[in-house]
């Protein structure tokens, strides 16, 4: 039977079609290797939290668990999991599941409800009722008003979220203090002092079940002044304490767990009459920043008043001294650089630049220029708050030709400076550029009408940077821009001048200082003559050539010269066919190398072939190469596939199976394949046939028993090979 399959190229396979019908939107089973384990189908008082569903499928497979409501068909629970192990368990959230409810639950292939388990269903349990038990505090007197936790034990059968509902009644009084809580124990704050107060608490779950009300009894304690204060920084007795934005922190303690409110107040021992007002008042925060500076290595007493709800109070005084000041960093000079020339030809201002200076205390800084003239005299400008300083009238304030010094002096608001280095300049004038020498030069004729390049020659006495502008015409009174802010004093272009012709053109020159210099108007003629590309030389595929790869042929040919273009404005066209059929493949341009190549691929094999060069200039003129021919080679077929896996004759255990094995190409091709597995050696039937492009393929047999199987190796054009039949035995 194989022999019939593969001498008439056709495989027998049986195809399995199943219709899929879609009901409640579940789809029927239609592949077995989804397996539900539990809730078993039918199963009832399954728990409503907690519950986990367990199913059996194909390890690395993306499955979609669901779970709908069986009475309105709504999706209350959808997880995607992918196997590691071929037993998987889902553990639903709380809440999904109602109690006394009917339920249908699948596993699908995520997204094909082709690929589905069997529909199973499962009823839930009744809702049972939570409970509520050991409320703490209960009978206990003497308790903390300001703050107070309540603790109840609470239970439900059903493993339910519940909510609390806390009361809390003052004795005597109707209306209570209502709170809601998802946690067994809350905080009341602000009771009253030596009181009693009942409290309750009910427990309810979401389905609306709730527990008996629990009520306890509590008796508050009697007012406590505030305890003791105290300071967390500066520390008590600190000294070399920043002065500038100082934040103060501290702490409280009350035995009555009540919010405290906080006074401050700053006092400096060097003040003769201190008359402060307070930092800070009636506030329950426990940081205050000084923004205003103090004072540089100075004593200071801080007092820290703590008042309770009742206004029991408590103040207790610290003391900490401040740090002596530090002079800020020095500055760095950057504009000018020290040595530089300021050229005075078109300055009318010049402005100093430095870095910021930093002050490690945090002070405010600010700045004094100074400038030093020749004579080692300064002159002092400021006070300057930013990093420059502009001198506006130059020429009133220098004189050409001279050396001048500068520096900056850094002040902070305590006094200190810090100097910067000296940074020296010199004052100078300054002479425009001169331009020469142009090319083309001035009356040339019989001119290629493409010129690449323009240049000329510029010099600056000063060798200052040199910017230009180039200019071209058809006469002297119309000449437009053709380009500018030039670095180099040439100019490059494609350009194409008319034949028999003469152009104008000129250079203008700026040094950033002058006014721009213009050059003389120079003319050139172009001429009159008009001329092909030379013939392309071929230079392989020889003509007549025989084996030439059909997978990739390489055209090489000497590069055509042609008077008006330059090489790589000429354009090359390859053609390349049977010699009644050319074909252009392939045109190319830019090239500027003295031989040209470019490689044509998925020619035919044992084919004969012309090929030929067009070139074209920037005219439109063509030069044609000579026509060779060659032949591609014969392709050759793949080598017999080897080296099975699983090896032929072996025994393996039923699990999944890699086939492997070895198969090359002659040509270097890349190899496709065809495998066949059949539990019959004449492959009679074919239990499967896959088209895999490397060599291995993963497979699981359905049951044990003897298995063959053989390879067919293909290259991309044809070639093809047949391995021999190999087999192996799939034992428990």
């Amino acid at each position: 039977m194989r022999n019939v399959s593969k001498g008439l190229k056709n495989t027998y396979l049986v195809l399995l079609f199943a219709f899929v019908v879609l009901t409640s939107c579940v789809p029927n089973n239609n592949n077995q290797s989804i397996v539900l384990v539990e809730p078993m189908n039918t199963s009832v008082g399954v728990p409503l939290n907690g519950q986990t569903f367990v199913f059996k499928g194909m390890v690395g497979t993306e499955y979609e668990l669901i779970i709908k409501k069986d009475s309105t068909n709504e999706t209350v629970f959808q997880k995607s999991v992918v196997l590691d192990t071929e037993i998987f368990s889902v553990k639903i959230d709380n809440g999904k599941l109602a109690p006394n409810t009917t339920y249908r639950w699948y596993v699908r292939v995520k997204g094909n409800d082709s690929k589905v388990s069997d529909l199973w269903k499962f009823t839930t349990k009744e809702n049972s009722t939570p409970v509520i038990s050991k409320l703490k505090p209960n009978g206990l007197s003497n308790q903390p008003f300001g703050m107070l936790s309540l603790a109840w034990d609470s239970n439900d059968a059903d493993n339910d979220d519940l909510t609390f509902k806390i009361r809390i009644y003052e004795k005597g009084k109707d209306a209570p203090v209502e709170l809601e809580v998802a946690t067994n124990t809350c905080v009341v704050k602000n009771l009253k002092q030596t009181t009693e107060y009942t409290w309750s608490v009910v427990a309810e779950d979401p389905w609306g079940a709730k527990s008996t009300e629990e009520s306890a009894t509590f008796s508050t304690k009697a007012n406590e002044a505030p305890q003791r204060i105290e300071l967390l920084f500066p520390k008590d007795g600190a000294t070399d304490v920043n002065f500038n934005n100082l934040t103060i922190k501290w702490e409280g303690f009350d035995a009555d767990y009540e919010d405290l409110k906080y006074s401050l107040t700053l006092i400096s021992e060097s003040d003769p009459n201190p008359n402060p007002n307070p930092l800070l008042s009636g506030s329950t925060n426990t940081t205050y920043t000084v923004t205003g500076g103090l004072k540089v290595k100075t004593p200071y007493v801080l007092k820290i008043k703590a008042v309770d709800t009742y206004g029991e109070s408590l103040e207790k005084s610290f003391t900490f001294t401040t740090k002596d000041n530090t002079s800020p960093l020095a500055p760095s000079l950057t504009k000018p650089a020290s040595g530089a020339n300021i050229n005075f030809a078109k300055l009318n201002s010049y402005t100093f630049e430095w870095n910021s200076s930093t002050d490690p205390d945090g002070d405010d800084v600010y700045y004094t220029f100074v400038l030093i003239d020749p004579y080692g005299n300064q002159k002092n400008r400021g006070p300057i708050y930013e990093n420059y300083y502009t001198i506006d009238d130059l020429k009133s304030e220098l004189t050409v030709g001279k050396q001048y010094g500068w520096k900056v002096i850094a002040n902070d608001s305590h006094g200190a400076t810090s100097t910067s280095e000296t940074f020296y300049f010199t004052t100078n004038s300054n002479t425009a550029p001169t331009i020469s020498n142009p090319y083309p030069a001035n009356g040339a004729s019989g001119l290629a009408n493409r010129i690449s390049k323009f240049s000329w020659t510029a010099t600056d006495p000063d060798g200052d940077k040199l910017t230009y502008a180039i200019y071209i015409g058809d006469s002297p009174d119309r000449l437009t821009l053709a380009a500018s802010d030039l670095t180099k004093s040439e100019y490059e272009t494609n350009r194409t001048f008319d034949f028999s012709k003469t152009y104008y053109w000129k250079v203008v020159v700026s040094d950033g200082f002058n006014d721009p210099v213009q050059s003389d108007i120079w003319s050139f003629k172009i001429t009159d003559q008009d001329y092909a590309p030379t013939m392309p030389e071929l230079l392989s595929p020889t003509d007549g050539q025989m084996d030439v790869s059909f997978k990739g042929a390489t055209f090489k040919w000497n590069a055509s010269t042609d008077r008006e273009s330059s090489q790589g404005e000429l354009t090359y066209y390859l053609y390349v066919g049977k010699p009644d059929d050319m074909n252009l493949v392939a045109t190319i341009t830019g090239e500027d190398n003295p031989q040209i190549s470019h490689t044509v691929t998925n020619l035919a094999p044992l084919t004969t072939y012309n090929w030929r060069i067009e070139v074209k200039d920037g005219f439109g003129n063509y030069a044609y190469s000579a026509t060779w021919s060659f032949t591609t080679k014969k392709n050759l077929a793949p080598s017999t596939p080897k080296n099975p896996n699983p090896a032929d004759g072996s025994s393996l255990p039923l699990s999944k199976i890699t086939f492997a094995w070895y198969a090359t190409d002659p040509d270097g091709d890349r190899l496709s394949y065809d495998i066949y597995i059949s539990t019959a050696s004449n492959f009679a039937s074919v239990l499967k046939q896959a088209t895999p492009t490397q060599s291995n393929y993963e497979w699981t047999p359905p049951s044990t028993g003897t298995y063959y199987w053989y390879v067919v190796a293909k290259d991309p054009y044809g070639g093809k090979v047949d391995g021999p039949t190999w087999s192996f035995e799939v034992t428990e």
